[in-house]
């Protein structure tokens, strides 16, 4: 039984559907009530109401408003499946990636909490392999005029939490003159396995690390231009005195930045290859 918009409207407030919203569906084309072209006035049946239901519900599995209009006028069978089965997967993608950050938030905060335990310690480990994307040397962002090789590091950053912040000392520096005049690249690295997932770009200037045998540690900095003398008292300095020689760049990762007793801390792990 048709009923006036105006008579029909106490009704449609059981199901919370404002007149705006049927205007909207209406315009979307789920329905297509008849309209009195003296007043103005639509008509609705219970077969709109349900097709109002119908594309309410489609909406909870996050389908478009052209495809539930042509769920709710076209599809037959076989269409609906494909749909449904095209729209499982964009869940389990996306259920997926985000399981993906939530394991990176785990590794972050189980990094956090074992700070005090692991600053200042020092232990022989092998180093992952990884992909290096630098963009800055010490304080310096060269231009592209003054480059040859194309910078990428926009082309990573949609790519975090995957990236993390990187820096390495390369060796030929390392060997020809004191730690403090020695040149700091930094950029970002991530795991090659995770870059062919995300499909990153890897061309140069990103380089390639492998795997390497490495003393590990963490140690801290406060405030800028304190990090490379933190780097040589925390690590290079206990590393020498006890016999270690360094064989290779290293390599280490900015763990977080926080205020500790009212001083400005930055936390660093660092991969140092030693000879055998």
């Amino acid at each position: 039984m048709e009923v006036c918009l105006q008579r029909f409207f106490h009704r449609l407030k059981l199901f919370g559907i404002p007149i705006q919203t049927l205007h909207y569906f209406e315009k979307c084309g789920f329905i297509s009530p008849e309209k009195d072209m003296q007043n103005n006035y639509r008509y609705y049946t219970a077969w709109d109401v349900n097709a109002l239901l119908d594309s309410k519900y489609l909406h909870s599995f996050c389908f478009s408003n052209a495809e539930i209009r042509q769920i709710l006028n076209h599809d037959d069978l076989k269409t609906i499946t494909d749909r449904l089965d095209a729209q499982e997967k964009n869940f389990l993608d996306i259920i997926y990636h985000h399981q993906t950050i939530l394991n990176e938030l785990h590794e972050k905060k189980r990094m956090l909490l074992s700070l005090p335990m692991l600053t200042g310690k020092f232990k022989e480990i092998t180093r992952a392999h990884l992909f290096f994307n630098p963009y800055r040397v010490n304080n310096s962002y060269p231009s592209a005029e003054n480059r040859t090789q194309p910078i990428q590091v926009k082309e990573w950053l949609p790519f975090q939490p995957f990236v993390k912040a990187t820096f390495m000392i390369p060796f030929e520096n390392i060997q020809a003159c004191t730690l403090e005049k020695a040149d700091c690249l930094w950029g970002f690295s991530i795991s090659p396995e995770r870059a062919k997932e995300l499909q990153m770009p890897t061309g140069i200037p990103v380089e390639y690390i492998p795997a390497q045998r490495c003393i590990y540690t963490i140690f801290a900095a406060t405030e800028t231009h304190t990090f490379i003398h933190a780097l040589q008292k925390e690590v290079f300095s206990p590393l020498t005195a006890n016999g270690y020689t360094i064989a290779d760049a290293p390599i280490g990762k900015l763990l977080v930045r926080s205020h500790e007793g009212g001083q400005y801390t930055r936390y660093f792990e660092i991969w140092v290859p030693i000879k055998p």
